[in-house]
């Protein structure tokens, strides 16, 4: 996972993601269920000794990666986060200006200043060239509207989203996971929503 934190004007990563880590299960079965390509919902995390908070999840197939926008309870202002999953399946199909338009998106939605898009920008495209063809790559912008002390909440709400994300775009057979056979989620996440978003 790389990441732009726009609080602290910081890129981070490669930090990896638990391999072994399932995906949310409700979640996942809302993505598969979804008649469109794009689902809405809410959706409650909590990390070890954090009590539970109420996010709201938005998020769109394409046809290189999986985007998720994620907003704090009742937030007006923009998502918290932004993350952006391209598995290796995707990645033949990966659009050459993918770097500039995530971060289009994300400059859009207010989550990147001006004076860091460039940055990000060429932080975002040396990861695509270094990064292996057998590899999920996952980006994730911080938009700096949660608050500090519950980052932990939101730190754990990205990788489970992005953990489901990766599973749900994976094509079946090719290592994708029955809901039915998901094992038991570590923290919480309770998932409703809305499907078919277009």
């Amino acid at each position: 996972m790389y990441g732009w934190d726009s609080r602290i004007e910081t890129w981070y990563g490669p930090n990896e993601l638990d391999a072994a880590s399932p995906p949310d299960r409700r979640l996942l079965r809302s993505l598969r269920e979804a008649p469109g390509h794009s689902w809405y919902g809410r959706l409650h995390c909590s990390a070890s000794n954090e009590p539970q908070e109420r996010l709201f999840v938005l998020v769109h197939e394409l046809s290189d990666c999986g985007v998720a926008s994620i907003y704090c309870d009742e937030s007006k202002a923009g998502p918290a986060e932004i993350v952006a999953v391209l598995p290796p399946a995707r990645r033949a199909q990966l659009r050459e200006g993918f770097a500039f338009e995530f971060l289009a998106f994300a400059g859009f939605l207010g989550s990147v200043s001006p004076g860091a898009a460039l940055r990000v920008h060429d932080e975002i495209e040396a990861a695509l060239a270094a990064g292996s063809d057998s590899a999920t790559l996952v980006f994730s912008i911080s938009s700096g509207l949660w608050p500090n002390d519950l980052d932990p909440v939101l730190s754990r709400c990205v990788e489970k989203v992005a953990t489901t994300l990766r599973h749900w775009l994976e094509p079946v057979g090719a290592g994708a996971v029955p809901v039915a056979l998901q094992a038991s989620e570590r923290g919480t996440a309770e998932v409703s929503g809305y499907t078919g978003l277009r």
